[in-house]
C-alpha cells in the first residue's frame, strides 16, 4: 500500500483513541516508510529495523488510549522511536550478538566521527586515540583529521597503502568498540546521532 496523504489527523487520531483498526492502519501506512528509513539508518540492519517498526505501533496500537489529539502525533512517534533505538543500544552494549553487528556496520564510523571531532568531544577524541598503537593513530589522524590520501600517508609512513588500509581501519572499529562499551560515550555520541535522524 502506497504512502497515503492524511486530510484528518485529528479525527483519524480520536477514531485511533476509540479502537477503529481502519484508522490505525491508515495512519501506519502513512508513517511508516519515513520510519522504516529512519531505523534503518540507525539501526544498520533490515531486519532489526522491521522489527523496531512492528514494536513502535504495537505499542502505538497497545496504548493508544493515552494518545492526546490535541498534540503532534508524528513527535509522539518520533518520541517513542528515539527510545526504542537508545533501549536497542544499550542492550547493545551488553550482547555479543548485537555488539558484534554494530561493530560489523562499518559505515557507522562517519556519524560517530562526527560527533567526536565536534569542539566539545576534542577531550574524549583524544582520549580514545591515545589507547591506538601508535601507527594506527598516526595513520588514522593523517587521514581522518588532515585529510591526507593513502598515497600521501604511505609517503609520509613509509609504509604501503594497503597497510594504511589495514591501520585506519582497525583504528575506527577500536574508536566504535570503545564507544558502545561505555555508557558515557554512549550518551553523548550516539544520543545526538539518533536524533539527527529521528
Amino acid at each position: 500500500m502506497s504512502h497515503i496523504p492524511l486530510t484528518n489527523e485529528k479525527d483519524l487520531l480520536q477514531r485511533l483513541i476509540d479502537g477503529d483498526h481502519a484508522a490505525f492502519e491508515i495512519i501506519y501506512h502513512h508513517y511508516k516508510q519515513q520510519l522504516a528509513v529512519n531505523f534503518i539508518k540507525l539501526l544498520k540492519d533490515d531486519d532489526l529495523a522491521t522489527d523496531a517498526l512492528q514494536d513502535l505501533f504495537t505499542r502505538v496500537w497497545n496504548n493508544r488510549a493515552s494518545i492526546d489529539a490535541k498534540q503532534s502525533f508524528k513527535a509522539y512517534l518520533y518520541r517513542i522511536a528515539k527510545n526504542l533505538v537508545i533501549d536497542f543500544y544499550r542492550k547493545a552494549a551488553h550482547d555479543k550478538t548485537l555488539h558484534d553487528l554494530l561493530l560489523r556496520a562499518t559505515d557507522w564510523y562517519s556519524p560517530i566521527e562526527e560527533q567526536l571531532i565536534k569542539k566539545e568531544n576534542k577531550e574524549i577524541f583524544d582520549s580514545l586515540l591515545d589507547k591506538l598503537p601508535p601507527q594506527q593513530r598516526r595513520a588514522f589522524e593523517l587521514h581522518k583529521l588532515k585529510g591526507k590520501s593513502y598515497k600521501e600517508i604511505a609517503d609520509i609512513m613509509g609504509i604501503t597503502p594497503t597497510t594504511i588500509n589495514k591501520h585506519i581501519y582497525q583504528a575506527s572499529q577500536s574508536i566504535k568498540e570503545q564507544v558502545l562499551k561505555s555508557p558515557h560515550l554512549f550518551r553523548v555520541i550516539f544520543i545526538p546521532i539518533i536524533l539527527a535522524y529521528l
